[in-house]
């Protein structure tokens, strides 16, 4: 029987003792991390400091082997100078984090902030006062492009893509590391110029085969499909029966980016919400999904601000969300799944 491994992520640093002992006491089983800095303007992880963090992890009886992060991408992305070294760079990132056992990493390939735009709304009232975030195209729309970036094409953004897989992946491969993909947040475009091309699930049926590998995966936020208005419980078996999901974001929001007002973060046992949050759990059972999940962006709960935290990061909903996506598996598992 598929037993869920359940991770969340606190305010601050999540290495900082008091967080692992907390995650233990909430009963998580992982650590979705990030990777060491590199100081002196570095791209390159190096092999002695992702083995102490992965040491370090385990000290407090925790798994450390998924990256909410990666090597940085954003020369090759864009096609700006110095992609060749960038690349390079990676994949000696890649050796390291292999030689470490660090097995799943999610680059960035969304604009950097602050030129990504995440949200239109950082505090809209949902449950009982608690604020959380919203987004609505038509604020954005019409932005002009970036001075930073520009515009770009789809076309070249999905060619830039391909460049990335086709020069990592081998490296990927025997080094054992899985590199996934977030979906666009939000997941339509453009916005200011850039293509957001992760929108859909075409859009990673398209990506999977760009450079067809076992190494290629999803970094599945149910909270983004959403967003694009799909069946979420449908998308997880189809990527799932793939063995395409490495881990996961558990989410839900009121809305999507096409329906009138965008949508709106929400709790996640919120029944107004686009997911069927059971649906969707038995999904990943169904599938065999053997990766961490992680209740993802909650809503701010009063009391807040003594706990730090920022816009969809914050602990008391996450915590809520955690037990929730616990009761929710010890539920299936009990049907036998």
């Amino acid at each position: 029987m598929v037993r869920m491994r359940f991770a969340v992520i606190l305010p601050g640093d999540v290495y900082k003792p008091e967080n692992l002992v907390l995650m233990k006491q909430l009963g998580c089983t992982d650590v979705i991390g990030h990777g060491p800095s590199t100081p002196l303007g570095g791209e390159v992880w190096e092999h002695g400091d992702l083995a102490q963090l992965k040491r370090h992890v385990e000290n407090f009886g925790l798994r450390l082997e998924v990256f909410e992060d990666g090597p940085r991408i954003e020369k090759i992305v864009y096609n700006l100078p110095g992609k060749e070294e960038q690349l390079e760079n990676f994949c000696k990132s890649l050796e390291n984090l292999g030689a470490a056992g660090i097995k799943v990493i999610k680059p960035q390939h969304m604009p950097p902030v602050p030129n990504m735009i995440w949200r239109t709304e950082t505090d809209k009232p949902t449950r009982g006062g608690a604020t959380s975030t919203a987004f609505d195209y038509e604020f954005v729309k019409d932005l002009p492009p970036t001075v930073r970036f520009g515009k770009y094409k789809e076309e070249d953004i999905w060619k830039n893509m391909k460049y990335l897989l086709e020069g990592v992946l081998p490296t990927a491969e025997q080094a054992g590391v899985v590199v996934t993909f977030h979906p666009d947040d939000p997941p339509i475009s453009p916005i200011q110029g850039f293509p957001r091309i992760l929108r859909s699930v075409e859009a990673f049926d398209k990506l999977m085969n760009l450079v067809p590998s076992p190494n290629v995966g999803i970094n599945f936020c149910q909270g983004c499909f959403a967003e694009m208005g799909v069946d979420v419980p449908a998308a997880i078996r189809h990527f799932g029966k793939q063995k395409k999901i490495f881990f996961a974001h558990f989410r839900n929001v009121k809305g999507t980016v096409h329906t009138r007002g965008g949508f709106q973060e929400i709790f996640h046992d919120d029944p107004d919400g686009q997911v069927d949050m059971f649906e969707a759990m038995k999904a990943y059972y169904e599938v065999g999904f053997m990766g961490p999940m992680r209740p993802d962006h909650a809503p701010k709960l009063i009391g807040e601000e003594a706990r730090g935290g920022s816009a969809g990061y914050y602990v008391l909903g996450k915590v809520l969300g955690l037990g929730y996506m616990k009761g929710l598996a010890d539920a299936i598992e009990k049907m036998g799944y």
